[in-house]
């Protein structure tokens, strides 16, 4: 179920990498000026890794270890998080994918997300349809997916540090719920139908992200036709809502904050949203 949390959020991920323009070839970030003692980090992950693929820098294992907080997009470790989650997973008002696809679009997509989830549809099939999207991630994949979030978590219990949410993960989930149901099956039609595309598109993501090309994965999806509309809700807003947070965070303690990659760049990222504030905001080669 955890594989599962990561996947939703990797969606989210996916969906908001259109607004970057930032030009360094980094993932992390110090966090400095405007009266902070000793400078926090932020890191941009990418959610779903297969274990060859993944790998903790040096560089960050160095300045987790110097932290006295870590701050994920949700509180990683809440015993109730896959309470929380199951219950805003669902759609509105009693809404089955059947309402929103044909019968013959249903019975393709029906045996084609079993054959790739191993989930038979009819147990899922009230869930909202990008959450089924997501659910896809592990096969695209084509292995069992490390969950980066999850290995910072260990890492963080190792040293006895906090750790804190940006959003909870009833917000991050009901995010969704702004998408009409039938545009969300419409993606998910897509994503199953065009499986090898999707699959291709997600290998040449990660590509870009392990050479920390931002801009490069902004170029990728900039035209996306599906989330594209919808970046204000998916990316501007959050990032405008943790901006607080993060800056109260930084100025109490040394911090560290692994976010998705898509939030850092662009006028609206949260690297920019920090500067406006009078933060000091450096990229940190490694």
């Amino acid at each position: 179920m955890k594989q599962f949390l990561f996947a939703i959020t990797a969606l989210l991920a996916v969906a908001t990498l259109s607004a970057q323009t930032t030009k360094e070839k980094t993932l992390l970030w110090k966090i400095s000026g405007k009266g902070i003692q000793h400078p926090s980090y932020i890191f941009g992950t990418f959610h779903l890794l297969c274990a060859d693929d993944f790998k903790i820098p040096d560089t960050v294992l160095s300045v987790i270890h110097q932290s006295k907080q870590l701050f994920f997009e949700i509180k990683m470790d809440d015993p109730d998080i896959t309470k929380k989650m199951m219950k805003t997973i669902q759609m509105k008002d009693g809404h089955q994918l059947k309402d929103f696809i044909s019968m013959k679009d249903y019975d393709f997509v029906s045996t084609i997300f079993q054959n790739k989830t191993q989930i038979p549809l009819q147990f899922v099939a009230n869930y909202k349809p990008v959450i089924l999207v997501s659910l896809l991630y592990p096969s695209m994949l084509g292995c069992s997916p490390v969950a980066f979030e999850k290995e910072i978590e260990k890492m963080a219990a190792k040293d006895s540090l906090p750790i804190y949410g940006l959003e909870t993960i009833e917000f991050q989930i009901s995010i969704f719920d702004t998408i009409p149901y039938n545009e969300q099956a419409r993606m998910l039609i897509k994503s199953v139908l065009n499986f090898d595309d999707s699959k291709k598109e997600l290998s040449e993501m990660i590509n870009m992200y392990q050479k920390k090309d931002i801009t490069a994965m902004q170029a990728s999806i900039g035209s996306d036709k599906d989330f594209g509309k919808y970046e204000t809700i998916l990316l501007n807003k959050r990032n405008e809502n943790w901006i607080p947070v993060i800056s109260k965070a930084v100025l109490e303690k040394t911090s560290f904050f692994a976010v998705g990659a898509g939030h850092l760049g662009g006028n609206n990222g949260v690297l920019n949203l920090l500067r406006k504030n009078g933060f000091t905001v450096s990229p940190v080669k490694y």
